[in-house]
């Protein structure tokens, strides 16, 4: 099933408005496969984070000058610009953008491949398939604040059963 995720400025106001808590951190996810940024920005939101989406590192290294996000998902393998190649740069742009930390989302994920991210001036990896607990645990780590998914519509069916 493919599934197109995008979070609209419009929606995030609604749900404000529907006494949602104002998010508490924005990130940038970056990942070629549509359905990979849909699963990364459902668990984003569940954990209380605002997310916007692109689709390679052109595009990441450009949101990443004028977005001003606190955090950023980085696929490696992609088209046009892959990951690390994004992640050099967006370090090279200075200010806060470059201070921004960037997580790796990789099914390439051996300790080898590790290092070499962190080298490149990434500060986490959450390997592929998502493990949706090891993700909240990095993020928590990364952001430097505790982070928990709530499970929206499960646990109102569990009550009802």
């Amino acid at each position: 099933m493919t599934a197109s995720y995008e979070i609209t400025e419009e929606r995030r106001a609604a749900k404000r408005g529907r006494g949602a808590p104002e998010p508490q951190a924005r990130v940038l996810i970056v990942d070629d496969i549509p359905d990979n940024r849909t699963l990364l920005a459902v668990l984003c939101e569940q954990m209380g984070l605002a997310v916007e989406c692109v689709e390679d590192g052109r595009e990441a290294v450009q949101a990443a000058r004028t977005g001003g996000f606190d955090l950023i998902l980085m696929d490696i393998f992609m088209p046009r610009m892959d990951g690390i190649e994004a992640t050099r740069l967006i370090r090279r742009l200075g200010g806060r953008p470059a201070e921004t930390p960037i997580v790796a989302v990789t099914t390439a994920a051996e300790p080898g491949h590790v290092l070499h991210y962190l080298e490149c001036g990434m500060n986490a990896v959450i390997a592929k398939p998502i493990v949706p607990s090891k993700m909240t645990e990095v993020l928590s780590k990364v952001l430097g604040a505790p982070l928990s998914r709530t499970r929206r519509g499960r646990s109102s069916a569990r009550k009802a059963a």
